[in-house]
């Protein structure tokens, strides 16, 4: 089911009729440019990596979990109404549920990285058991 967003909490782009939709397997290609646009141009650590990341590396990546996003119903998409395109994604997992994805590119030094700092936190001090994170 979609979710139409209120008028009064888009007052920073009143211009947009915004909806959030479940994420669907159509929506692949979409999600896919959204998300590796986002991450290859403008992520902080993998600046650090470059020339050595790929775009094909995310893509990768994602492709590889996609029907897993799907399945799982905790994603969305954002669509523009006034031009029915999509313009934003949240892709989310249970914390305690993630996919096992096979990294074969610098993005593992990432991976690895936030696994060290989320790691102690999820297993410590977060609830235990499918669907509380």
């Amino acid at each position: 089911d979609a979710v139409q967003l209120e008028d009064h909490t888009l007052n920073a782009c009143p211009h947009l009729k915004m909806e959030a939709v479940p994420l669907q397997l159509e929506h692949r290609q979409d999600v896919i440019d959204i998300i590796v646009s986002s991450f290859y141009n403008k992520a902080d650590l993998e600046q650090w990596l470059k020339p050595g990341v790929l775009r094909t590396d995310y893509s990768d990546i994602l492709n590889d979990i996609w029907s897993v996003l799907v399945d799982c119903e905790l994603s969305f998409v954002i669509y523009d109404r006034n031009t029915e395109r999509i313009i934003g994604t949240a892709l989310n997992f249970d914390a305690r549920c993630e996919p096992e994805v096979d990294i074969k590119s610098k993005l593992l030094i990432i991976f690895e990285f936030l696994e060290f700092c989320e790691g102690p936190i999820r297993d410590n001090y977060l609830p235990k058991g499918l669907n509380q994170i």
